[in-house]
């Protein structure tokens, strides 16, 4: 063979090479090892209903050994085995585990319903009771089914007023007096129910106390009252809920103490106290990860 024939076939061989290296659908002249030109089409990922995160089956490496990293599919399995979990959609293999490819989005916002709220029952001695307590109107067994597993954070926002100071019975022309009680939060099958039988300083969680003051001015003409300084509290909770299952929830208010300063003890008419005054109480629910 000549070197002109030994030229002409190096040449070939060259070009071949690059083509195999670079594949155009679509296009004759691809700018990367795959290319796709297409207006009407796109590109479908291997289906795959994986079964953990960090789980690499059923998808396999066709020339044996592990998984090679980079590996994308998507998964069209959900899961709420409450531990590395999945949802539908697209995951890299990251030599470990699947590494989500998506934005995973989940909140949903529960409001207390018609306007401000006002007490109806009070306990005796400051040991209060989540089951003898003022349950909150559109907090009240209300529920909440999550999209994804995984750890979502809850906040429990309240507000709480006192009622109106009884007519003075002293020579003491300003007054103030404090009304106190407790906002409780319970929820289904996540651990945040209330042992009703522990003093309430035991409780580790599921609940609030809440306080506020009421005052009353003589030396102004014409006296002057306020039972409006509300006091504002929140719980938090970052929860572990599965994919697709109802946790019912419920919020409820009792109050306890400072009842004997107030109008008609606090039982009835301006007395009483109020109820997500300023802003209504809420509960959110939102997805942190997984």
């Amino acid at each position: 063979m000549n070197r002109s024939r030994i030229l002409v076939l190096s040449i070939f061989l060259l070009f071949t090479a690059v083509s195999i290296a670079q594949v155009g659908i679509g296009t004759q002249t691809p700018e990367g090892a795959l290319d796709l030109e297409t207006t009407s089409y796109g590109l479908v990922y291997p289906r795959v209903a994986l079964t953990a995160k960090n789980v690499s089956a059923p998808v396999v490496n066709p020339q044996g050994g592990p998984l090679a990293v980079g590996t994308v599919i998507y998964n069209t399995s959900n899961t709420a085995n409450g531990s590395n979990d999945i949802s539908p959609g697209i995951y890299a293999w990251d030599g470990s585990e699947w590494a989500v490819q998506f934005i995973r989005e989940d909140y949903q916002k529960f409001d207390q319903t018609g306007g401000c709220q006002r007490t109806t029952i009070r306990e005796s001695n400051s040991d209060p009771n989540p089951n003898d307590a003022d349950d909150i109107a559109g907090l009240t067994n209300q529920t909440f089914t999550p999209v994804y597993s995984g750890t979502y954070r809850v906040e429990v926002k309240v507000n709480f007023g006192a009622g109106e100071i009884d007519d003075f019975q002293s020579s003491d022309a300003i007054s103030l007096a404090t009304m106190e009680g407790a906002f409780f939060f319970t929820m289904s099958g996540v651990g945040v129910d209330i042992d009703p039988t522990s003093s309430y300083y035991d409780y580790s969680e599921g609940w609030s106390y809440c306080h506020a003051y009421a005052a009353h001015n003589e030396e102004e003409s014409p006296a002057l009252e306020d039972s409006n300084m509300t006091h504002y509290a929140s719980l938090v909770y970052y929860l572990y809920l599965r994919s697709g299952e109802n946790y019912n929830f419920n919020l409820s208010n009792c109050m306890y103490t400072g009842h004997a300063y107030f109008k008609n003890n606090g039982d009835s008419g301006d007395g009483r106290g109020h109820i997500g005054h300023d802003i209504p109480c809420s509960v959110e629910f939102m997805f942190i990860e997984e």
